[in-house]
């Protein structure tokens, strides 16, 4: 990632859109403690899998007539913190507005991860997802191997990861991904 610039004050949720809106189509940018930060371009194997994912998740809508819809990378508002994060997926309730580039109340959020996703920027997302409340998993797909772990909303409000074998279940939305729908058409199918 890459900051556009150090801000004093911080930048507001509300700045940060506005930010948005003038950056060219195509780029990826999260807000961090108040500061903008560009995301590397993923690769074609990250636009390969998030396309499997986004594929599935839509037959499952359109055959189900669910009440959520999912969608490609949108900002995730953190409560009471000037920060986003952008998961590469995310299911949310279909409220009907369609004109909106945040989305408060996602149900599942995916995140495939890149090698710019270290240990360290792991756990800071998953922070940052556990205090959005209404998330009850967050999904990580590895793109080097063939690896999916599933972190679960727990009584206490924190996320408990479990690895997936063969698929990876979501009750809350009603949906079992396989892991060969996730890496089809991939080197790792």
């Amino acid at each position: 990632m890459r900051a556009a610039e150090t801000r004093d004050p911080p930048m507001s949720l509300d700045g940060f859109l506005a930010f948005l809106a003038e950056r060219p189509a195509g780029e990826r940018w999260e807000l961090a403690d108040g500061v903008p930060l560009m995301n590397a371009q993923p690769t074609r194997r990250h636009d390969w899998i998030q396309t499997n994912i986004l594929e599935a998740l839509r037959q499952h809508w359109r055959r189900q007539a669910c009440s959520w819809r999912p969608s490609g990378p949108s900002q995730v508002p953190v409560p009471g913190e000037a920060r986003t994060v952008a998961p590469d997926i995310l299911v949310a309730p279909d409220d009907g507005r369609d004109d909106l580039c945040v989305t408060p109340s996602p149900l599942v959020v995916f995140e495939i991860l890149s090698r710019s996703d270290t240990p360290r920027r792991q756990a800071s997302k998953l922070a940052a997802y556990a205090a959005v409340a209404s998330i009850q998993s967050v999904v990580l797909v590895r793109q080097d191997r063939r690896a999916v772990t599933v972190h679960r909303r727990n009584p206490a409000g924190g996320l408990l990861p479990a690895a997936c074998m063969d698929t990876v279940d979501l009750p809350e939305i009603g949906v079992t991904l396989t892991l060969a729908a996730i890496y089809e058409f991939t080197p790792l199918a």
